[in-house]
């Protein structure tokens, strides 16, 4: 018999395996170029996070070219500037904005595989100072996913952060070739971004 003390606890966890994604390893998955976004290309999420790509619900694209430019929710101050390596140039989100003075804040690169890992430094403005940053971009696994917007093929990555003050984050984020974007993104505070539904032009 259940201790009524445990119930609370047992019901925590069912909760907690409930609304956690489903997930299965993949056993071989091609190696994926960059997608080709074009603007008006969309993806909705449960929610916000200090990813600049889950910075705001609803990221879109606005501008392609030498510099690519999402939006957050439709507001053009809201928004996130790109190279055309998918480098992050500067971020306007409501829980982390900052912008890179200097080298390069990479959360991916492409072609992506399994395996592969690069090291990216950059010197970052916060609102607080100049701080710099070093990133390690790891592609951990292949892993199918489900969440709200369905079942995809995914690479999972993990994004590691640390900069001169010994501080040290970590990102994890789940991207789907065949959805050009992330479907999943936890940030260094355990923020969760699930992807809801999207659009292509």
């Amino acid at each position: 018999m259940t201790s009524p003390r445990l119930i609370p606890a047992l019901l925590a966890l069912a909760l907690l395996a409930a609304c956690a994604p489903r997930t299965a390893p993949v056993a071989q998955m091609p190696m994926a170029q960059a997608p080709q976004w074009k603007p008006g290309d969309y993806w909705v999420f449960n929610t916000k996070t200090r990813s600049p790509f889950t910075m705001a619900e609803r990221m879109e694209v606005a501008q392609v070219g030498d510099e690519i430019v999402l939006t957050g929710n439709g507001d053009p101050t809201r928004k996130v500037r790109l190279d055309k390596d998918f480098c992050v140039k500067e971020s306007q989100g409501t829980l982390l904005r900052y912008s890179v003075a200097s080298g390069q804040d990479a959360y991916i690169f492409f072609p992506l595989a399994v395996g592969e890992s690069r090291t990216f430094q950059q010197s970052t403005a916060l609102a607080k100072g100049t701080q710099n940053y070093v990133n390690t971009v790891m592609v951990e696994a292949a892993e199918e996913i489900t969440v709200s917007a369905g079942t995809f093929k995914t690479f999972r990555i993990r994004v590691s952060k640390r900069n001169e003050t010994g501080w040290s984050g970590t990102y994890m984020m789940w991207y789907a070739p065949d959805v050009g974007y992330f479907v999943r993104v936890v940030d260094t505070q355990n923020n969760i971004a699930e992807l809801v539904k999207y659009g292509k032009k």
